[in-house]
């Protein structure tokens, strides 16, 4: 069912046990995306490093995915990107709709439906709310420009930090990571 993990400009990374518990629920490859780092693949401390770069200056979108559509390679890890509209994209959930060959439902809703909105209307229009409403079901979506960040779905938020889902929390040790609130 994959995780996001949206961290805003001004808030701190959650610790390397969130991390990890996120990593150990979804361990079929793994995201990062800020303005300034880029990381998708299959290794753990490849993301970490990355992460531990990340300025507290800028937003942070992290994803961990636990495979439901794709086999488990780089190319089906998230973010998705589009270098035409500079745009990155994070989703968790299963969409009603046919993946293309071996590529997930995410990349292919995204490549169809949302980089033509966002190429003809920009990342904050109505048009692209139209038609990720649509289809986005009980689905969350992320989307990145720059430092502009758009949520869809219903977020947790712990902290300043939105989370897609708390599925990870079982792997927390609840006495070695205080104030994750579950």
């Amino acid at each position: 069912m994959c995780v996001i993990c949206y961290i805003p400009k001004g808030v701190a990374t959650p610790s390397r046990e969130i991390i990890t518990a996120m990593h150990r629920a979804n361990p079929h490859g793994m995201g990062i995306c800020t303005p300034t780092i880029h990381y998708k693949g299959l290794s753990f401390s490849s993301l970490y490093n990355s992460l531990r770069r990340r300025s507290i200056e800028e937003p942070c979108l992290l994803h961990f995915r636990l495979a439901t559509h794709g086999s488990i390679k780089r190319g089906n890890c998230h973010p998705f990107y589009d270098a035409e509209t500079d745009t990155f994209f994070m989703h968790n959930g299963v969409l009603d709709i046919r993946p293309k060959g071996d590529k997930t439902d995410s990349e292919t809703a995204f490549r169809e439906f949302f980089v033509p909105e966002i190429k003809s209307f920009g990342l904050d229009s109505d048009e692209l709310k139209y038609s990720v409403h649509n289809i986005i079901g009980f689905s969350k979506f992320a989307f990145m420009q720059g430092d502009n960040v758009r949520l869809f779905g219903d977020y947790l938020k712990r902290y300043g930090i939105y989370y897609s889902n708390l599925r990870f929390s079982h792997y927390i040790h609840p006495y070695r990571v205080t104030g994750f609130g579950l």
